[in-house]
């Protein structure tokens, strides 16, 4: 008998959203900074999101819209949304 070996790859992904609420004296172009000294206000929300996140196949890209780096294990995005428009984002 010889002995032959199977493999085989599945991509899955889990997308979450959570809104968080900067203050108004906080500019547009601080908000990424902002964000950044501030986890505590979110990451545990985040977190738990995930828990109930349902998998999905593929790679998650542009799911809806940013996420782009396919080599990526994760990526973390913010869009400041104004009257449900997304105005300016970026990777964090």
């Amino acid at each position: 008998m010889r002995k032959v070996r199977i493999s085989a790859r599945r991509v899955v992904h889990k997308y979450v959203e959570l809104d968080v609420y900067v203050p108004n004296t906080i500019k547009d172009a601080d908000v990424e900074e902002w964000l950044i000294d501030n986890t505590d206000i979110y990451n545990c929300r985040l977190e738990n999101k995930f828990i109930d996140a349902e998998y999905q196949k593929g790679f998650g890209i542009n799911i809806p819209i940013g996420m782009s780096d396919k080599e990526a294990a994760e990526e973390c995005r913010y869009d400041i949304i104004l009257d449900n428009v997304v105005q300016l984002g970026g990777h964090l």
